[in-house]
């Protein structure tokens, strides 16, 4: 009988034990659920729009700059890149990145670059709606549409972005300030804030079809 009732001990006991693990790890389960999600929810928003892959996107490093800071303990490096990256076909943003060398700036501006990625208003799949004048700080951006077959007449970054987006006929005049920061910045926002005919036609209070007979031939 002793030996009866000690098997039996020893059997409730490795069932208790079975059952604390048990609850223990589903316990721990959830808590581990929330970093899973957010390094889901990180990568989702690196990736490019939808039907896009990184292979098939135009990427261009317009400006590196690396400087070096003294100090007590000796001369700290760091770099700084702005990136373009598009599509080709009329979707395009740009990033900036500063990492400790040029390329860990690189990547970290092309992870923001995607991930700004926005729709570029296009008049016929190649131009601008229409002549811009934009203001950036101190820079002042004219653009102008072009006939197909004009190309790109422009500053070497806004020729970049344009190759990026997939506008192959414009001319474009930098005054004032030529620092590449500032005129890709004011190059994106002249080209987000252009006036589409769908604009136009909801502020006249007419049908599409006539602002695109009048101001662009009806093709639009």
């Amino acid at each position: 009988m002793p030996q009866l009732a000690r098997k039996l001990l020893a059997t409730c006991a490795g069932l208790r034990h079975v059952a604390t693990s048990s609850a223990t790890s589903t316990a721990a389960a959830p808590a581990s659920a929330p970093a899973s999600e957010k390094l889901r929810s990180s990568r989702s928003r690196e990736q490019p729009p939808s039907g896009q892959s990184r292979e098939t996107l135009q990427k261009r490093v317009l400006h590196v700059r690396s400087v070096g800071r003294v100090t007590k303990g000796g001369k700290i490096r760091s770099a700084s890149a702005i990136v373009v990256v598009g599509n080709g076909n009329g979707i395009g943003g740009y990033g900036e990145g500063r990492a400790n060398d040029v390329g860990g700036a690189v990547a970290k501006a092309t992870a923001v670059a995607i991930k700004n990625m926005t729709p570029i208003p296009r008049f016929q799949q190649r131009t601008v709606f229409g002549d811009i004048v934009h203001r950036f700080q101190s820079v002042t951006l004219e653009i102008k549409t072009a006939p197909p077959g004009f190309g790109i007449v422009a500053n070497n970054n806004i020729h970049e972005i344009c190759r990026c987006v997939g506008i192959r006929d414009m001319a474009a005049k930098v005054r004032g300030s030529t620092n590449p920061i500032n005129v890709i910045k004011a190059s994106f926002e002249a080209l987000k804030l252009q006036k589409t005919p769908v604009q136009i036609a909801q502020a006249r209070g007419r049908k599409l079809v006539d602002v695109a007979t009048a101001y662009y031939g009806g093709n639009i």
